[in-house]
C-alpha cells in the first residue's frame, strides 16, 4: 500500500512565515530580506523531508506559497502584465500595491474563507519568474524526484475576470511550463481543478478535453473539494489520465486514489479497512487549511478530533494494519475510537421574521467606520501578560478601557457622528465570541491562513449551549464616557459558523442556536443603544459550491440571520458588513435580509461591483480606500472614489467609510488616511 498527501499547511508550525514576512514589510533592508528568504527555504525543506521521513510514495512540490497560490501562477505566466521579471520583492506589489502599482482585485476562493488575487489579463503571457524551476533543481541535486502540483489551467481560467476566448493563450503557456519541467526529468504531475465541484456547462467540458487529452505525462487530477457528480463524465473521458483523486471508487472507470477527508473528525479507520485492499494508493485530501498539531491543545473534546499531524498518523496506521505491524498503542487507539455525537436541542416556537422598511440616510455622506481600530503594542503585550498571569483581569481591562477612551477622542476629532468602541478586547471577531459560548472549543495554536499573512484560529464547534456576557460590559462602559451615538458591532451567526470547524450535517442547527445567542445579546443592549451592526462577511461562502441546493440553504441561512435581529426595535438601525464577495448570485438573499445599511469592499473592484445594488433600497457604504494595502490614500484619489461611488449609487443612500480591517494597519497610517477623508467630506458638504 502506498500513502501520500495532496498538500500541507504553509505557514510553519509556529507561524514563522507571517512573522518574518511582516518584519520584512516593516523594514525592507537586506538583513530582513535574507531572513525572509531563509524562513521560506526552511518551510519548503520541512515539507519535503516530512514526506520522505513518512515514506510517502509521491513527494509533492509546488503546494507552498509565500502569499497566495493563485497569485503565484499569475506572476509565473505574467497575467499581472509586468514588463520586467518578477522577483519576490515585486511579487508583493501585485498583492498589496505600492507607489506605482495598484493592489489587484481580491475575492474568496469558492466557498472558503481563503482570499485569492483575481487574475485579470491573459493577453501577453510569458514566463516571468523561475521560482518553481529553482525548487525542482534543488531537489534533483539532492536526489529527490518530486511530483509537481499546480493549479489546473481550467480552474485558473474559471477564476479569471477576462476569460472569454483566452484559453488558447493560457494552454500554450501551460504546455511551455510542462515542457520545461519535463526537460528536467520530471514526468509526474498533480493538477488541482476545483472547478469540478461547480456546475459547469458543455463549453467548459470541451475545454477540459482539449487540454488534458493532449498531455503526454503521468498525472492525476485533484478536485480539492467534493466533486459535483455531474462532472464525473468529464473525468471518465480523459484518455491519458493515470489517477483521479476522488472519494467514491465506483464512479470512475479509471484507477483512483482513496481519500481520508480533510475535516477535523478522526478518520473511521475500521470502516475504511472493510472496503479496501493492499493495492490502494491512500492519500489525505487538501490539508492546506488544517492546523498543524493537536497534541499541544488542552480542550477536553480533542480526543474526538485530529489535526494535520494526526491525519498522517492515521494514514500510517492503515498501512500498518495491512502489513500486520500494529502495536499495542495502535490497538489502544482503535479501541478508544469514538465519534462525538451529542444531541442538539432546538426550540420549535419560531416565528417568521418579516423584513422592516429601510430608512433613508438622513445625513448626506455620513462618515463612519465598519468597526475595528489598530491594536497597539501595549494591548498585545498586556494580553500576553494576562495569559501568563503577569497582570490580573482588572489591570488588563483598565488598559483596554483607556484605549477605548482614546479611540473615541480620535473619532470625534475626525467628525464621526456614529462611534465604534474599537473592538480592543477582541483578538479575532469569531474567536472572541466563541470564547464566551459554552460548547465551542478554542485552540491554542490552531492557526490557518485566511489571506496573505492574515491567519485565524477557527473555533471547533461540537455543541452550542448558553453564552456568557459577551459584549454587554464593554458597551455599557463605552456609553458611560460619551453621549454620542455608539454603533454596537456583533459577529453574525453565519460567520461564526463558517469561520469555525464543525460537522457539516448539523450546520443549520448550529447556525440557529448561534442566532438565538446573538439575538439575546442584542436584547440586553436594547435599552441604551439604537444602532446595531451584525457582521456577516461570509454570506456567499456559507453556501455550497453546488448551486443546485442553494435555494434551501439560502432560506435556512436567511432565517438564521433574521432570527438574530428579532429583538431589534422598528425605529432602530440595522447594519451588516460583507467583504470581498461577488454579489450577483446572492443579491436576492441580501434584499431579504432585515437590514438598513450594507457596507462592502469596493476599492479594489473600482466600484464596478456596486451596479447590482441600484436595484435595492439599501443604504450602502462602499469603502473609500483599500485598508489591506499599505498605501496612504491622498485627497485626489478620495475625491475620485467618492465621485465614482456617487455616480453609481444615489447620494441619498451613500455612507462613507474605509474598508474593513483597520486593525491590520497602524495609527500612523490611519491618522493620515482618515484625516484626508474628513477634509474632503467637509469640502463636499460645504458645496451642498
Amino acid at each position: 500500500m502506498k500513502i501520500s498527501f495532496i498538500n500541507s499547511p504553509n505557514i510553519g508550525k509556529y507561524r514563522e512565515l507571517k512573522k518574518y514576512t511582516e518584519k520584512y514589510w516593516k523594514n525592507e533592508n537586506i538583513e530582513n530580506y535574507k531572513n525572509f528568504l531563509m524562513i521560506i527555504k526552511k518551510i519548503k525543506i520541512e515539507k519535503i523531508f516530512f514526506q520522505i521521513n513518512n515514506n510517502f510514495s509521491n513527494i509533492i512540490l509546488g503546494d507552498f506559497s509565500i502569499y497566495d497560490s493563485i497569485l503565484d501562477i499569475s506572476c509565473l505566466i505574467n497575467s499581472v502584465n509586468s514588463p520586467i521579471l518578477i522577483n519576490k520583492k515585486k511579487y508583493f506589489s501585485f498583492a498589496r500595491g505600492d507607489k506605482n502599482i495598484l493592489p489587484q482585485k481580491m475575492t474568496k476562493f469558492f466557498n472558503t474563507n481563503y482570499h485569492y488575487i483575481i487574475p485579470n489579463n491573459l493577453n501577453n503571457l510569458k514566463l516571468k519568474n523561475n521560482f518553481l524551476i529553482k525548487d525542482i533543481i534543488f531537489l534533483l541535486k539532492n536526489g529527490i524526484k518530486p511530483t509537481i502540483t499546480i493549479i489546473g489551467p481550467i480552474s485558473y481560467l474559471y477564476l479569471c475576470i477576462n476569460k472569454k476566448y483566452k484559453f488558447k493563450n493560457l494552454f500554450e503557456i501551460y504546455f511551455l511550463i510542462l515542457k520545461k519541467i519535463k526537460k528536467l526529468g520530471i514526468i509526474n504531475f498533480q493538477f488541482e481543478e476545483p472547478i469540478l465541484c461547480s456546475k459547469i456547462n458543455n463549453n467548459w467540458k470541451k475545454i477540459f478535453f482539449l487540454f488534458y487529452n493532449n498531455i503526454d505525462l503521468n498525472f492525476c487530477i485533484n478536485s480539492v473539494f467534493k466533486i459535483n457528480l455531474d462532472n464525473i463524465s468529464i473525468l471518465n473521458n480523459i484518455n491519458c489520465i493515470k489517477n483521479i483523486i476522488i472519494e467514491n471508487k465506483n464512479l470512475l472507470k479509471n484507477n483512483f486514489i482513496n481519500i481520508i477527508n480533510n475535516n477535523l473528525n478522526k478518520t473511521n479507520i475500521l470502516y475504511i479497512c472493510k472496503f479496501i485492499n493492499n493495492d490502494y494508493n491512500f492519500t489525505i485530501e487538501n490539508c492546506k487549511f488544517l492546523p498543524y498539531n493537536l497534541n499541544i491543545e488542552k480542550f477536553k473534546d480533542k480526543k474526538y478530533l485530529s489535526f494535520y499531524f494526526q491525519k498522517i498518523n492515521e494514514i500510517k496506521l492503515i498501512k500498518k494494519i495491512f502489513s500486520n505491524k500494529i502495536s499495542s498503542y495502535d490497538l489502544l487507539y482503535l479501541i478508544n475510537f469514538k465519534i462525538y455525537n451529542n444531541k442538539i436541542f432546538i426550540k420549535n416556537n419560531f416565528k417568521k421574521i418579516t423584513k422592516k422598511r429601510n430608512k433613508l440616510n438622513l445625513k448626506l455622506f455620513t462618515n463612519n467606520t465598519i468597526g475595528s481600530f489598530p491594536q497597539n503594542k501595549e494591548i498585545k503585550i498586556s494580553r500576553k501578560q494576562k495569559k501568563f498571569c503577569l497582570i490580573n483581569k482588572i489591570e488588563y481591562e483598565n488598559i483596554l478601557k483607556e484605549n477605548i477612551y482614546l479611540c473615541f477622542i480620535k473619532q470625534i476629532k475626525l467628525n464621526y457622528k456614529i462611534l465604534v468602541h474599537g473592538e480592543f478586547e477582541r483578538t479575532d471577531m469569531v474567536e472572541y465570541f466563541s470564547e464566551n459560548i459554552e460548547g465551542i472549543n478554542k485552540t491554542l495554536n490552531g492557526w490557518v491562513q485566511s489571506y496573505g499573512t492574515r491567519y485565524v484560529k477557527p473555533p471547533i464547534i461540537l455543541n452550542i449551549n448558553n453564552s456568557n456576557n459577551i459584549t454587554e460590559n464593554w458597551f455599557h462602559f463605552s456609553k458611560s464616557i460619551t453621549k454620542k451615538n455608539i454603533k454596537i458591532v456583533l459577529t453574525g451567526p453565519i460567520t461564526i459558523l463558517k469561520w469555525s470547524f464543525f460537522n457539516n450535517e448539523l450546520k443549520f442547527f448550529y447556525c440557529l442556536k448561534l442566532s438565538d445567542i446573538i439575538s439575546l445579546e442584542i436584547f440586553k443592549l436594547q435599552k441604551r443603544f439604537n444602532i446595531f451592526q451584525i457582521d456577516e462577511p461570509t454570506i456567499k461562502e456559507c453556501l455550497s459550491i453546488n448551486k443546485n441546493i442553494w435555494k434551501n440553504e439560502i432560506n435556512n441561512f436567511l432565517f438564521c440571520f433574521n432570527n438574530s435581529t428579532k429583538f431589534i426595535k422598528i425605529n432602530n438601525e440595522i447594519h451588516t458588513h460583507v467583504c470581498y464577495s461577488l454579489f450577483n448570485d446572492i443579491i436576492n438573499f441580501i434584499k431579504k435580509m432585515n437590514i438598513d445599511l450594507l457596507t462592502i469592499e469596493s476599492t479594489r473592484e473600482n466600484f464596478e461591483n456596486l451596479k447590482i445594488f441600484n436595484f435595492t433600497k439599501l443604504n450602502l457604504g462602499a469603502g473609500i480606500y483599500d485598508v489591506h494595502s499599505p498605501i496612504i490614500i491622498n485627497k485626489i484619489n478620495i475625491k475620485k472614489n467618492i465621485y465614482k461611488f456617487s455616480n453609481i449609487i444615489n447620494p441619498s443612500k451613500i455612507w462613507i467609510n474605509p474598508d474593513c480591517g483597520l486593525k491590520t494597519r497602524n495609527w500612523y497610517e490611519l491618522n493620515y488616511s482618515l484625516k484626508n477623508i474628513k477634509e474632503i467630506l467637509l469640502e463636499i458638504k460645504n458645496i451642498f
